[in-house]
């Protein structure tokens, strides 16, 4: 492959030779040590060959050594594109002017992207005196060193900030500073069972623990009390895991309506320029029945320079509507993943599903009809206001 790239740069025909039935002049050349390659006989008698563009010396004098007729083919390479270019001098200096802009765009900042912070106006108010916005020439703006320590000097509301510049993007993360909050009161209130079940863990960050692990619990059962030893009331605060029991019941239908990809597909090619789509390759529009369209974006870069444009290509899959019956193993692992996902949308946050049994299972009109028993591992706590106690009346 490198030789053949070699061969291109410096240039190559491709030449029919006539009048040589004893192939004469292709054994003079293989003599001289001429690189040859694509030898093909031809029907006729008669052969051709390429050869690169500086052996034509040693192939021009064979040629007429033997008498031999030669019609030139194919002319390839950098030299005949040169030769090519001079006559269309439109063209060449479209070219050039085509690259020159892209040069010229990608010397421009384009996008300015803030991320980390809930007043990104502020921080685009700082870059915008900084130089540091879309339409900047690259050259004009501070390193990222630079930038970033002016950044924190002007924003004193910030911890860390981190900019980096990506072609013709640049990238602001902001980390704002965490102020300390203020001690806010909070009205004493106990934990208590939210649903009934079986006491694993408790962890009183705050008031005094009323049940230990292994106790069954009901809901309105204390769990940690805020009222403590002494009488005094806290704002009690904690978690208490427990084993809760979940029935669901659930009717999954014996078949289902699928689509299924033919093999069949076509590919469009588009150049995206903002907001503006240029379809560039596959005008075809085949008369799919239903579509499926997997779509895939990919940036233009030349070297480390990221352009302001994006490459889109796009495959429309001809798909079939197909109704498939499912077999009783997978309804019910199916209907044991809807009893989970509806047992967890009920239960606390971070529970834990720890076993599940099938109860009644029964299959009649086309659907399978279970039962299904959930073993889940949850916070089962909840606050409880603590009532103050009514303040003593005087006596006369």
């Amino acid at each position: 492959m490198s030789i053949r790239l070699a061969e291109w740069f410096a240039g190559y025909v491709q030449v029919h030779v006539l009048d040589d039935p004893d192939r004469r002049m292709l054994a003079g050349l293989v003599t001289r040590q001429v690189r040859l390659w694509d030898v093909r006989p031809l029907e006729d008698g008669s052969y051709r060959f390429c050869f690169a563009l500086t052996d034509r010396g040693a192939v021009l004098s064979l040629a007429r050594s033997f008498r031999c007729r030669l019609r030139f083919r194919r002319k390839r390479g950098v030299p005949f594109l040169v030769w090519r270019a001079r006559r269309r001098k439109v063209f060449l200096l479209g070219g050039l002017a085509f690259a020159a802009c892209l040069y010229l765009l990608s010397s421009f900042v384009w996008t300015v992207q803030i991320e980390g912070t809930d007043q990104p106006e502020a921080v685009a108010a700082v870059l915008n005196r900084l130089h540091v916005r879309p339409g900047t020439l690259l050259y004009r703006l501070l390193d990222q060193d630079s930038l970033q320590l002016a950044l924190l000097d002007q924003l004193p509301d910030i911890a860390w900030v981190g900019v980096r510049i990506q072609g013709t993007n640049v990238y602001v993360q902001v980390i704002p500073r965490v102020k300390p909050s203020d001690l806010i009161y909070r009205n004493p209130q106990s934990i208590v069972a939210r649903v009934p079940g079986v006491v694993t863990g408790l962890l009183a960050n705050s008031g005094m623990p009323a049940v230990r692990p292994g106790q069954f619990v009901t809901p309105g059962t204390v769990l940690i009390s805020g009222v403590l030893s002494d009488g005094k009331t806290v704002y009690a605060e904690g978690s208490v895991q427990a084993d809760v029991w979940y029935r669901s019941r659930i009717a999954i239908p014996e078949q289902r309506q699928a689509e299924a990809i033919t093999g069949d597909y076509v590919s469009h090619d588009y150049l995206v320029i903002g907001s503006l789509v240029l379809q560039v390759w596959g005008f075809a529009r085949p008369p799919y029945a239903t579509e499926l369209v997997r779509s895939e974006e990919e940036p233009i870069l030349i070297g480390d320079v990221r352009l302001p444009l994006m490459w889109r290509k796009e495959t429309v899959y001809d798909a079939r509507k197909i109704r498939e019956t499912l077999s009783q193993v997978e309804l019910e692992r199916q209907g044991l993943q809807l009893a989970r996902e509806d047992v967890l949308r009920s239960a606390a946050d971070r529970a834990r599903v720890m076993r599940q049994l099938i109860l009644q299972k029964k299959l009649e009109r086309g659907k399978l009809y279970m039962s299904v028993w959930t073993e889940v591992q949850e916070d089962i706590g909840q606050a409880q206001q603590i009532a103050s106690a009514p303040s003593p009346t005087s006596q006369r």
